[in-house]
Parts: C-alpha cells; structure tokens; sequence
C-alpha cells in the first residue's frame, strides 16, 4: 500500500473537522448545564408569581388591604401578566434546552462516525515516519528535530522544580512575615497601652511562629539554590542568591538573645521583606521563562509534525 501526501492530507483534515466538531459539543454541554440551571431558577420565579394570583384570588385581609388601598382587580392583573410573563420564560428556556439537547444528540452521531479518523492519521503518520527514518538524510534531520524538543522538555521540567522550590520559599517568607507583623502589632499595643501577659503572650507566641516559618524558609532556600544552579548549567540563567544563603547564618540571632525587644521585631521584619521581594522578583523571573519555553516546546513539536505531514514522499 502506497500512503500518499495527498492521502495523509484528506485524513487531517477530516482530524481537523473532528477536533472541530468536539469543540462545538463542549461548547453545547457547557450551555446545556447553563440552560439547566437558568430553568431551575424560572420554575422558582414562576410558583413564586402562581402563588401571588393564589393569595389574591381568596378571601383574607390583605385582600381587604389591597381593595382599599388600590382596586383588588387591578393587583391581581398585574399578579397573572407577571406569572403569565414567568411562564413564557420558562417555556423559552425549555425549548432552549430541548434544542441544545437535539444539538447534542447530532453532534454525538458525528463523532461516532469519525471515531476512526485519529487512528487513521496515526497509523499514516507512524508509516511516514519510519520512512523518513529509513532515509540517512531525514533521519538526521528528524533526530535534530527530535533531540531539540528533548532539550526543551528537559529544561521546562528543571524550571518547574525551580519554580516549586521558589514558590515554598516565598510562601514560608510571606508566613513569617505575616507572623512578624502581629508580633510587632501586639508589641505596640503592650507598649503604648500596657497590654500585660496577655499582649505579651500573643507576641512571643508570634514570633515564635516566624522563627519556624523562617527556619523552614531557609531549609527550602537550599534547594532553590540547587535548582537554580541546575537551571545555570542547563539554560545559563544566571540568578544568584548566596547573599541570602549567608544571610539565614544570623537571621534572627538578635530575637534568639533578646527576642522582646520591639526593634529587634522590627529589623527581622525588614530583612523579611527584603528577602521576600527579592524571591519575589525571581520567581516573577522563572514564571516568565516558564511560558517561554513552554510555548517553544509547544512550537518544536508542531513543526516536527508539519514537516512530517508536507513531506511529498511515498511511503511503501
């Protein structure tokens, strides 16, 4: 058997129009759930305007109420346009459905007539190929092709471990300063209006809390110095954060030896917040690469597909 560029043309495009076909079907469960869940509401909206109609309709005082205030007559033909009105809406939203529905159905029958479209193009696609790999000029080429999307997913998941790493760090420094700024707050208020065991608890209690989320903090800050490292040697991206690694040394010795002192409180929150915009910064940095690489993976594996697929070769 013969597959032809033509032939393998006729089955991406009939892949394409299934691709299609299951988009729109998405998109019709997606309106059909919306279309539910709007009917539920009129059926509401509706007893709420049949039970006006049902009030006014016997004898009660707020009959009485509504014939010397205003014409009970009047009232009540204003109670049954509003549930005639509510009813026309439900009826809509229900042929609305019922529509959505048949849609459905149509879209369900076209698929399972094509079902065999992606394995068709996969199996032309396989035969192809192998055929170019059995050729020494684009094998060579399909190797290049295939070597530099290895690369790509190599680097997005080195980003990915950086980015984790990063990402911990950030949130234990955003926990710690979180833990600093109440401990400062309940050192204010012990200082300017004596707030006793109580305030002094709550602050010692705070800070001991920022010491954990730091200690962690730093633990976590030695693997994104690695990932980071691994990141340099891969994709010569060059961050540096041995500042901060020397820095965690003496982090809070101050707090160690006099932990309740107000600015000792106050100095650790600004490292803090140092440190913190300064992971910040860097992981704003990896996210961007992230994309990047993400979208080139995504561009290598395209054309890789393409130049299969526009290749004008007989495959045996």
């Amino acid at each position: 058997m013969e597959v032809e560029f033509e032939q393998l043309a006729e089955v991406r495009e009939r892949l394409y129009e299934l691709m299609r076909v299951q988009s729109k079907r998405d998109q019709i469960m997606k309106r059909i759930r919306e279309q539910e869940a709007l009917i539920v509401k009129l059926e509401v909206e509706l007893d709420m305007e049949q039970k006006d109609v049902e009030r006014l309709t016997k004898m009660s005082l707020a009959n009485l109420f509504h014939t010397i205030l205003r014409s009970k007559t009047e009232q009540l033909e204003v109670e049954r346009q509003q549930a005639l009105a509510a009813t026309l809406k439900l009826q809509e939203a229900q042929q609305t459905l019922a529509d959505l529905k048949q849609q459905q159905l149509e879209m369900g029958e076209q698929l399972a007539q094509a079902a065999n479209v992606q394995a068709e193009y996969d199996r032309l696609m396989k035969a192809k190929e192998e055929w170019l790999r059995s050729c020494p000029i684009t094998s060579l080429e399909l190797e290049e092709m295939e070597q530099q999307i290895s690369d790509k997913r190599l680097l997005l998941k080195e980003l990915q471990e950086a980015l984790s790493a990063g990402r911990g760090v950030q949130s234990l420094l955003a926990d710690a300063s979180n833990s600093l700024q109440k401990a400062e707050n309940w050192g204010n208020w012990d200082l300017w209006a004596n707030g006793g065991l109580i305030s002094t608890h709550m602050k010692h209690s705070h800070v001991d809390d920022a010491r954990r989320f730091i200690h962690s903090a730093n633990r976590q800050l030695q693997d994104f110095h690695k990932e980071l490292a691994d990141l340099q040697r891969t994709a010569n991206i060059q961050v540096d954060i041995s500042g901060m690694l020397k820095m965690a040394d003496y982090w809070f010795d101050g707090l160690i030896t006099d932990w309740i002192v107000q600015g000792k409180i106050k100095n650790a929150q600004e490292q803090t917040l140092e440190a913190l915009h300064q992971i910040r910064s860097i992981v704003n940095t990896l996210e961007t690469d992230y994309r990047a690489t993400e979208s080139e993976l995504s561009m290598l594996k395209n054309n890789r597909i393409t130049w299969i697929e526009a290749s004008n070769r007989a495959v045996n």
